[in-house]
């Protein structure tokens, strides 16, 4: 195994190179050894994967690891992440497994931990980390038990008695499922709610995932679903990822709706149930939607970037909605607080069920920017941090920028703002820009492109910044 493995919200890598599988029974046991020292009662694992080819031989090491710890093991099968979290929720469980490399292509595959009903992340990592390499492992003298566990069933029994007002809706979406995880709940969930103008988009689960990577807020990915609807009759597309922890809706006219828009959709309707909530939103997010909630009277609270890490700015805050640039929503408000892109989904519906608007419509209370996409530049893993360090240094001598370090550099000029920060997830930095005027725009990203020249072909810079 290579340490970059052990990354900020999970274990992720490339099988064979970085992720070795016949290094996954230390691993697990590791893991094991230290959920075991967090809570000594524990007893009973839930075990999940995505459809990856090499799932069922990571599913089969970890089984066993568990087992020869003398720990039950339920596996749930075949099934998005949220599955898992949601077993973790209604299941008589004390810890989670989800076998996944969520977006990342199909060369790669990982861990997502839950101990109790929360994420195993960031220092805890590190200390499993430190115990496989010490090969650290539960002696019980005993082995435990294996049992299969029906789950789906029963999560989409959950979302029909919590949308029983959306059954048998006429709304018109296209779902492109992108060969993930998607596959093993949504052809079921669309019968039981008897939506007859839902259609699904590669509804099958195929971990070389033929068609494009399971990313829907990339454009380049969310084409096929783009040119669908141009020429047939849906009122608009959405696209949900690997694991189905996210998803990003396509309006009719093809504009791929950024997460902080979405967010912003989210956010009125729930501050008309529930006035001054705090809504958690990461540092990536749009000046636009700090200047809407505040408006709407919401407490608004910048996280760092990451799904686990907007989770305890949640809790933190006693925020009922978080969100984030890359589509990961979390709800408190109706549902069990973790990050699941069916039931986002879901809520979108209804939203556009209540308010007999399109997702053009809803959006375009947004404040006008000019924004620019999230930019990644792929770099190698030990030097992203570097990076950031040394824009950080330059930008800190300009008297008249304004810089937020939670989770990288966010500067912020009289003319508009940028960021740069570093993947907890992939080998690359992310950038973002926004100004209230395409001239602003360009001058931050001058700043920027200058800041990061040492770092870069300039050339690929230009390119990538498309500067």
């Amino acid at each position: 195994m290579k340490d970059t493995i052990f990354r900020v919200y999970d274990i992720r890598g490339k099988v064979g190179s970085e992720l070795i599988i016949d290094d996954v029974y230390d691993l697990a046991s590791a893991i094991v050894y230290h959920f075991s020292q967090q809570n000594p009662d524990i007893k009973t694992f839930a075990i999940a994967m995505d459809g990856r080819t090499h799932s069922p031989a990571i599913k089969e090491e970890v089984c066993r690891a568990i087992i020869d710890s003398g720990l039950d093991v339920f596996f749930v099968g075949t099934c998005p992440s949220p599955v898992l979290y949601f077993a973790m929720y209604t299941a008589p469980v004390d810890a989670g497994i989800m076998i996944t490399a969520s977006h990342n292509p199909g060369e790669y595959n990982g861990l997502k931990l839950c101990l109790g009903k929360g994420t195993v992340w960031g220092g805890q990592i590190e200390e499993i980390k430190r115990l496989f390499h010490e090969k650290k492992r539960v002696n019980s003298g005993r082995k435990g038990a294996y049992a299969e566990y029906e789950i789906i069933d029963r999560y989409i029994d959950w979302m029909v008695n919590h949308f029983y007002h959306l059954v048998g809706s006429d709304i018109s979406v296209m779902i492109d499922c992108g060969n993930g995880a998607a596959g093993t709940v949504l052809p079921q969930l669309v019968d039981a709610m008897k939506w007859k103008n839902v259609k699904l988009l590669y509804p099958e689960v195929d971990g070389t995932y033929p068609h494009h990577e399971a990313d829907p807020t990339v454009e380049k990915n969310m084409q096929d679903l783009k040119k669908i609807l141009q020429k047939e009759d849906f009122d608009f597309g959405l696209g949900l990822d690997g694991d189905c922890d996210r998803m990003a809706p396509m309006t009719k006219d093809g504009f791929l709706v950024p997460g902080d828009q979405l967010l912003a959709v989210f956010a009125q309707e729930l501050l008309k149930e529930q006035p001054g909530a705090a809504v958690v939103f990461d540092i990536k997010s749009s000046g636009g939607l700090v200047e809407l909630i505040e408006s709407w009277g919401a407490k608004p609270c910048m996280s760092p970037s990451g799904h686990s890490i907007i989770k305890r700015e949640m809790k933190k805050n006693n925020a009922l909605l978080a969100g984030e640039l890359s589509c990961h929503f979390v709800f408190k408000d109706r549902h069990f607080g973790f990050d699941d892109g069916i039931y986002a989904m879901l809520r979108l519906f209804e939203i556009v069920e209540n308010s007999g608007k399109t997702v053009s419509q809803l959006i375009s209370v947004f404040p006008k920017k000019v924004s620019s996409p999230e930019m990644r530049i792929s770099c190698d893993e030990d030097v992203k941090w570097d990076i950031v360090d040394g824009v950080k240094s330059v930008l800190a001598k300009r008297e008249d920028i304004e810089m937020i370090t939670i989770d990288g550099v966010r500067a912020t000029m009289d003319y508009g703002w940028g960021i740069l920060r570093a993947s907890n997830t992939q080998s690359v930095v992310c950038l973002r820009f926004e100004s209230d005027s395409s001239r602003g725009l360009h001058q931050v990203k001058e700043d920027f492109f200058h800041a990061m020249k040492p770092y870069f072909d300039d050339e690929l810079l230009k390119k990538e910044m498309n500067l």
